[in-house]
């Protein structure tokens, strides 16, 4: 029976009786996963036990401790073990007492007892390994009675080569490991059948240099470091034997999994020697495997021909060529080194170095060597020695008559490697490498250093997708991660270097000027050479996200500080479009050091100094529409609600989504909030008048005609506003929108009816065209659980061809298979939660005592001494005057910031909306100062808190008070909730704006915020 197809890591959880079973999740483990715990057992410690004098002839002839750990350290093993070496059995066994050694290495001459009765003693009370090594064969006569097998594992004879000691922990470790490794991992195992100890001591010592050497060869295959490393776990295993019953144990047991056998013609069969028994074990062999690798060593140079006649490879041990042999059996026959493709005359017509270049190569070499390869299994067996054993064991049992010919053969090859190609791409961040980039890599690495908070989060979601087969578990509707490029910090800090900028961080220079000084400066050519062709597969509009060291931690994630832009990516000449994405990078390098981003690491235990900054780019979601591009919807899911309705729990979520680009979100616009277990409630519409009201009625898109970006105008440079009506005419409207119907006062799910448009996500939410809150809900659980704390997620949904029809008997449509919708994860961060420790005690104030009260508040704890207050006087703004005001309250927080007043902020609407007409649009260094901050109504409109929106999240992670008066439940009422306005614009200003009046009062506030009931008091000076 062969391995099975697929190799999985076994999860800690599971049984061993789940381990390769499809229910256990594992199915899809990436290959280098499977490997993560090969080889559990190592050798660390080595206890020597021996005479002064052999310990001082180990050491001097071999140098033996230098030796050993620079033979590790040229081989990128893990760290070399360490040595202990005592004179005495007596001073063994106490060191064995009370510390953990890996194994024994004894020697002939020990003081106080012999070798057998030691390693006795040691196996029966340590169940450690005991390997006896000699100076010379001549050592085994000071053995009475020979060596006890059931005292020594092994016997070997000192060369004066220190990679001896090498091999002795090498076959140590594989005897361990090997049965672990081959069913965990399907690692391979080449057979070793010799007797004579001489022999083998110095043999295996050639043989694991060669294997290691030729394993740390193929290590440039991995897409990156990881990879690269963890190919070396998976060299194949060396199992020793000296007899044929040895031989034949060993190949019986790991039959499926031998790569090649090694042999001695001439070794004990039956406990005789036995001139023949090596040709026994070939015809044994070959009545199973016809093609399994074999090479007889013989000193007896007349076997040459009884070898030939069997089909195997033969090594004269006389011969002063036979370490030449052995390293080109090595190379050849067991698939290191380069694959040659050869005629039947053995005329070679190509050569390839890797899995990239032997798929270029399939796709022109001749039919004749290509059936010449594929017959022998030559393809199966060099992918074996790439750690690629799934895809050499679907290779191996294929026939060719069976594939079509051999034309069937070269396009089954070519699929098998394309899809090993992705599949191994998928979850991973790829180092970019120009010769062997594709369209297929998802998610490349430019430069060295980090990748940022922003990257690894979505490499997170990208690995978990293929680790927890998420992609395709709901029908018809895909789960991805966009294609992205990162450029690592290691970019950001030599720009910033060369191009002479490090006194941005310690100068106070206004934005426009950093923004200038930085697209004025140039990036590596090593980086602009790169991003050319990295790029050059990213035919549409593409983000430019900021992706720093700081950002999107669990504490202070940075949300909304730094800056991203859209580039709609569609100028006629190609090096203006790669211009502005230069552009992009150095503008979001110039917003490390903007006016927010110095305001938020302000109120954070970091400095400026130690932010870096790497980029994402990817590539945006969405269809493109004459003179815009947006997605079908758009939205932010929050593993924890903080304002639950009804029958939500908090811990069950919530979801807020739009119609176009997130932009309407994130920036607190209108969205519409659903709990992804109750998707069908929608609490802030109480009634048809409210979904009028409150819904969406405007949308963000990314403007086309918008050729080249004005970066100086901000992240919102490429957007541009639409009404509905737009998206009706585009047809993106259809998952989303609804009509309200003037006649009967309803809300009608049919566009074709008359009267006027409203966003309701009814065909997802109601009618479940697509199965959005299942997957979000699916997904918020498990990144919940692989990231260990509260997440939240930025997603985007393409609707593919959803809802469309292929034209009857139309030309070009045949076979035409509509595209599936889809989930796109942008982005994951930490949910900022509050700290709730200590415990606020409840009180019964008066009315009169009471400044304002809500319960639905934010924040935990006591704040005392707040004696400033900024009070925005008008609850009648309209839209156009709230940016006005925003200046305002940005004025007064410089002066309270630079006097280093913390104040409360009173004002209508949602605090740090972009859209001025749901409240003042702040950014966040107009606020920064602000401890407490309440949202009352406007005079004319409630709007419901956002918890989606940046500012939201940084009003969280900072740990503010926060309190809105809004009724988010539009069918219910609290009397819990009010604001002594009257008393505030009774108080005589300090200073005053024409909107805003700063108030400073001779007596303290007291501010009760009860985080876990959601409740909070702010008390009049002198009441309390």
């Amino acid at each position: 029976m062969r391995p099975p197809r697929y190799f999985f890591m076994q999860d800690t959880a599971l049984t061993p009786s789940e381990e390769y079973s499809p229910k256990s999740g594992q199915k899809n483990q990436p290959w280098y996963l499977t490997i993560h715990d090969l080889m559990p057992y190592r050798v660390h410690d080595i206890l020597l036990v021996s005479s002064p004098y052999d310990a001082f002839t180990l050491e001097e002839d071999g140098r033996l401790t230098e030796s050993i750990f620079t033979k590790y350290s040229e081989l990128n093993l893990s760290s070399a073990p360490r040595i202990t070496h005592v004179s005495t059995g007596a001073r063994a066994m106490e060191l064995l007492d009370t510390r953990r050694f890996d194994l024994v290495v004894t020697m002939v001459r020990i003081a106080d007892t012999d070798v057998s009765a030691f390693g006795r003693k040691v196996k029966e009370r340590f169940q450690i390994p005991v390997v006896l090594l000699m100076l010379s064969e001549a050592d085994l006569k000071n053995i009475p009675g020979g060596v006890d097998p059931k005292a020594v594992d092994r016997v070997w004879v000192w060369t004066g080569d220190a990679r001896m000691l090498f091999s002795i922990i090498k076959l140590v470790e594989d005897e361990r490991n090997v049965e672990h490794d081959t069913k965990s991992a399907g690692v391979r195992v080449i057979i070793i059948v010799e007797d004579a100890v001489r022999r083998y001591s110095s043999f295996l010592s050639h043989i694991y240099s060669e294997l290691i050497n030729q394993s740390e060869s193929l290590i440039a295959e991995g897409v990156n470091d990881l990879h690269r490393l963890m190919r070396m776990q998976t060299r194949p295993k060396i199992l020793l034997a000296t007899n044929y019953e040895e031989a034949v144990t060993c190949y019986r047991k790991f039959h499926d999994y031998v790569l090649a056998v090694i042999s001695d013609v001439r070794f004990p069969r039956d406990e005789e020697e036995d001139a023949l028994a090596g040709f026994e074990l070939v015809k044994m062999i070959r009545a199973e495997d016809p093609e399994l690798p074999i090479l007889l060593q013989s000193a007896e140079p007349e076997n040459a021909n009884k070898a030939a006649e069997l089909g195997v490879h033969f090594a004269d041990k006389n011969s002063t060529s036979l370490l030449k042999q052995i390293q080109r059996f090595v190379t050849e026959s067991l698939g290191f080194g380069d694959f040659v493709f050869r005629l039947p005359d053995r005329t070679e017509v190509a050569r390839v170095r890797d899995m990239y270049e032997l798929e270029e190569a399939l796709k022109w070499v001749p039919a004749a060597s290509l059936e010449y390869h594929a017959t022998r299994n030559h393809f199966s067996l060099w992918l074996l020695a790439r750690s690629m054993f799934s895809l050499a064991d679907l290779l191996r049992p294929q026939k060719v008559e069976a594939l079509g010919g051999i034309e069937g053969v070269r396009q089954y090859l070519l699929r098998l490697l394309k899809d090993a190609r992705i599949k191994e791409q998928e979850g991973v961040i790829t180092d970019f490498a120009t010769r062997k980039h594709t369209p297929e890599s998802d998610f490349v690495r430019l430069r060295k250093g980090s990748i940022g908070g922003k990257a690894r989060g979505l490499a997170f979601v990208s690995s978990l997708l293929t680790r927890q087969d998420l992609a395709n578990k709901f029908s018809g509707f895909g789960i991805k991660t966009p294609r992205s490029i990162v450029i690592g910090t290691e970019e950001f800090e030599h720009f910033i270097r060369v191009n002479a900028l490090p006194d941005l961080v310690h100068q106070k220079i206004d934005d426009n000027t950093i923004l200038q000084r930085c697209l004025g400066g140039r990036l590596s050519d090593a980086v602009m050479w790169d991003l050319r062709r990295a790029i050059a597969g990213m035919r549409g509009p593409i983000a430019v996200r900021s992706s720093s060291l700081l950002e999107d931690a669990q504490l202070q994630p940075f949300a909304g500080i730094y800056a991203t832009y859209m580039l709609p990516n569609n100028h006629p000449d190609p090096e203006v479009r790669f211009d502005e994405l230069c552009k992009a990078v150095k503008a979001v390098y110039a917003s490390t050091y903007s006016e927010d981003a110095r305001a938020y690491m302000s109120g954070t235990p970091y400095s400026l100094e130690e932010e870096r900054m790497a980029v994402v780019i990817q590539e945006m979601v969405g269809r493109s529409y004459g003179d815009c591009f947006y997605p079908a919807i758009s939205g932010v899911a929050l593993s924890y609600n903080y304002y639950p309705i009804g029958n939500q729990k908090a811990e069950e979520g919530i979801v807020l989504a739009a119609l176009g680009l997130g932009q309407m979100i994130v920036q607190g616009g209108t969205a519409l909030q659903f709990s992804p277990s109750h998707p069908q409630i929608l609490p802030q519409f109480g009634s048809t008048q409210d979904v009028l009201r409150y819904s969406q009625s405007r949308f963000y898109a990314l403007d086309l005609t918008k050729q080249m970006v004005h970066f100086g105008e901000g992240s919102g440079a490429s957007l541009k506003l639409f009404d509905l009506e737009r998206s009706l005419k585009d047809g993106s409207l259809a998952l989303s929108g609804s009509v309200y119907s003037r006649e009967d006062d309803l809300i009608r799910d049919n566009l074709s009816l008359s009267g006027s448009l409203v966003v309701t996500f009814n065909n997802v939410l109601k009618w479940e065209a697509i199965p959005l809150a299942p997957a979000l809900k699916e997904l918020l659980w498990r990144l919940r659980e692989g990231l260990g704390y509260a997440v939240e997620i930025e997603f985007a949904v393409d609707m593919g061809d959803w809802g469309k029809r292929a034209p009857a008997n139309h030309e070009g449509y045949e076979g035409w298979e509509p595209q599936q919708p889809c989930l796109y994860i942008l982005q994951v961060r930490p949910q900022a939660m509050q700290v709730l420790e200590g415990v606020v005690e409840p009180e019964n104030f008066p009315d009169e005592s009471i400044v304002c009260r809500s319960d639905r508040s934010l924040g935990h704890g006591v704040i005392e001494g707040l004696r400033d207050i900024v009070y925005v006087k008008r609850t009648d703004l309209e839209s156009n005057e709230t940016p006005a005001v925003a200046e305002q309250v940005g004025l007064i927080n410089a002066k309270l910031t630079e006097d280093k007043i913390p104040y409360l902020l009173v004002g209508p609407g949602r605090w740090g909306s972009s859209d001025s007409r749901l409240g003042i649009p702040v950014k966040w260094a107009q606020i920064a100062n602000a401890k407490v901050i309440v949202e009352t109504n406007f005079k004319d409109r409630e709007v419901e808190p956002s918890q989606g929106a940046h500012f939201f999240h940084n009003v969280t992670s900072f740990g503010l008070g926060y309190l809105t008066l809004s009724n988010i439940d539009r069918r219910a009422t609290s009397s819990k909730r009010r604001c002594d306005l009257k008393w505030l614009d009774s108080l005589e200003p300090h200073y005053e704006t024409p909107e805003v009046k700063h108030i400073r009062l001779a007596q303290p506030l007291r501010v009760y915020l009860d985080g876990k009931r959601g409740v909070a008091t702010i008390l009049k000076p002198g009441t309390f």
